[in-house]
C-alpha cells in the first residue's frame, strides 16, 4: 500500500506541473500545435520529475470548433518515444466559461498517459501489444483498465466527486471517443470498479 500512496504521489506531481503549462498555452493561444515542455519552457527538452524518472514530451493540439457547446478532450501514448499526445476541441465563444471542467478533463487525460508510461517502464503491464479496433475489446484491456483507474482517480480527487460517478459521467460524456453501447458500457464500468478495489 506504501508503495501505491509513494507512485500517487509523483504521479500527482509530475500531473500538477504539466497541467499548469497545458493550462497556460490554452489561456494564451488560440489553436495549433504546441510541444511541452519546449514551448513553455525555452531551456527545457523533456520533462523529468523525481520519483518519477521517465522522460516525457507531450505535443497539445489546440483546435477551434464552433460546432460543439463546450469541448473534447483525447490523449494517446507513443509508446516509442513516451510522446503524450493530447487532442483539445474547444468552442471559442465558451473558452474561459469551460476552464474549470476543463482542467479536470486534462488532469484525467495526462493522468491516465501517464500511467501508460509507467506501465511500459516499469514493465507492470506489456504495452508492446497490437491495439484492439473494437471498442469494447480496447477498452477492457488490462493495461487501459489500469490507466482509466489511474485517470479517474486523479478526476474524482479534484472534483472531490465518488470515483464511481466521475466514472459515469465520463463515459455519458464522451459518447464519441469510446463508441461503445450502454451495456458495454456497464460492462466496461464494472471492471474499472473492480480493478480500483483490488488496488
Amino acid at each position: 500500500m506504501s508503495n501505491l500512496l509513494l507512485e500517487n504521489n509523483n504521479l500527482r506531481n509530475v500531473t500538477r506541473t504539466i497541467i499548469k503549462d497545458l493550462v497556460n498555452i490554452y489561456k494564451n493561444e488560440s489553436y495549433g500545435e504546441f510541444y511541452l515542455p519546449m514551448d513553455a519552457h525555452d531551456d527545457i527538452d523533456f520533462y523529468n520529475f523525481p520519483g518519477f524518472e521517465y522522460d516525457i514530451v507531450l505535443e497539445f493540439d489546440l483546435v477551434e470548433d464552433s460546432t460543439i457547446d463546450d469541448f473534447i478532450i483525447d490523449g494517446e501514448l507513443d509508446r516509442k518515444n513516451n510522446l503524450i499526445q493530447i487532442v483539445l476541441h474547444y468552442n471559442p465563444e465558451n473558452k474561459f466559461n469551460i476552464l474549470y471542467d476543463l482542467i479536470g478533463q486534462l488532469n484525467e487525460t495526462l493522468s491516465h498517459e501517464l500511467r501508460h508510461i509507467y506501465q511500459k517502464e516499469t514493465g507492470l503491464y506489456n504495452l508492446n501489444v497490437r491495439e484492439k479496433r473494437n471498442p469494447l475489446s480496447y477498452y477492457t484491456q488490462p493495461h487501459e483498465i489500469d490507466a482509466q483507474v489511474f485517470g479517474f482517480n486523479r478526476l474524482s480527487k479534484l472534483a472531490k466527486k465518488p470515483f464511481d460517478l466521475v466514472v459515469n459521467d465520463w463515459f455519458k460524456r464522451n459518447k464519441k471517443i469510446h463508441r461503445l453501447s450502454d451495456e458495454q458500457v456497464k460492462e466496461v464500468i464494472k471492471k474499472i470498479i473492480n480493478h480500483k478495489n483490488k488496488l
